[in-house]
This record gives C-alpha cells, sequence and structure tokens, in this order.
C-alpha cells in the first residue's frame, strides 16, 4: 500500500589505474678507424756517425700529428703521441605506461508493472479509502456521541 513502484536503476562505476614503469639500461662501444702518421728521411753516415740528410716524406694521421724524430749519438728517436680516448658509454631510459579502466556497470530491471497492473492497485487504493469511509459512517450511526445529539 506504501509503494509499489520499482526501484531506480543502480549505476555501480570501478576505476581501476594501473602504472607500468619499464626501465632499460643501454650501452654501446665506439669503434675509432685506425690510424697512423709516417715519415720517411734519408740517412747519411758522415765521419761514423749518423746523420739525418733529407725528410723524403712526413704524413699526419687524422687525429696523429706528423712524428717528432730525433738522431743523437747514432741514436733514432720517433714519438708519435694519440690522446686517450673514452670509448663506452651507457645510458639509462625509462618509459612509463598509464592505463586507466573505468567500467560502468547499470542494472536494469526487465520486471515493470504493466498498464492493467498499475489500474488494479490504484482501483484497490480507491476502494481501500471508500471502504475505511463505509465503515466509520457506521460506527458513527452506530455509537453516535451525546454531545452531538
Amino acid at each position: 500500500m506504501i509503494s509499489c513502484r520499482s526501484p531506480k536503476p543502480v549505476q555501480n562505476e570501478n576505476k581501476t589505474q594501473t602504472i607500468t614503469i619499464t626501465e632499460t639500461l643501454h650501452d654501446t662501444v665506439f669503434k675509432i678507424a685506425k690510424d697512423s702518421s709516417s715519415y720517411n728521411a734519408l740517412l747519411e753516415c758522415l765521419n761514423g756517425k749518423v746523420i739525418l740528410k733529407n725528410v723524403i716524406q712526413a704524413e699526419p694521421g687524422r687525429t696523429l700529428k706528423s712524428p717528432r724524430v730525433r738522431l743523437d749519438n747514432n741514436k733514432l728517436q720517433v714519438d708519435c703521441n694519440l690522446k686517450e680516448q673514452e670509448l663506452y658509454a651507457h645510458w639509462k631510459s625509462k618509459q612509463v605506461k598509464d592505463v586507466q579502466e573505468k567500467t560502468i556497470t547499470i542494472t536494469e530491471f526487465t520486471n515493470y508493472l504493466t498498464f492493467w497492473q498499475k489500474v488494479q492497485i490504484w482501483l484497490g487504493r480507491s476502494l481501500l479509502l471508500i471502504l475505511l469511509f463505509l465503515i466509520g459512517r457506521f460506527l458513527y450511526k452506530t455509537y453516535r456521541p451525546e454531545w452531538f445529539k
């Protein structure tokens, strides 16, 4: 009698958030092409000592300079220097993947009242009110209060 109406659909909402962090360590080796420098000269012996007569060719390389040549007391010294180079490198890369899932569930009711069922409910309510009125009238006539006469 109080309420015969069906409830409203219920909405459920579920949220899921997934964060994936992938960290990768990279390394590499750099290759440096070979490099050379050359020095060609004519040597001559004079009074039992070796002397440099003529430089034929002195050629530097890509990173190497021309060699430095010294001749002291029949001793030949050739210096060719290359600076130290770093050939190894490594780094980290980080990838962040954020996935959000949102699920909305709506509950639907399939058993709704038909028009005829609604008419029967309203007729039942009106007949109940008429019945209460008739019972109240009957009680009033049989037990009429004396002060009202």
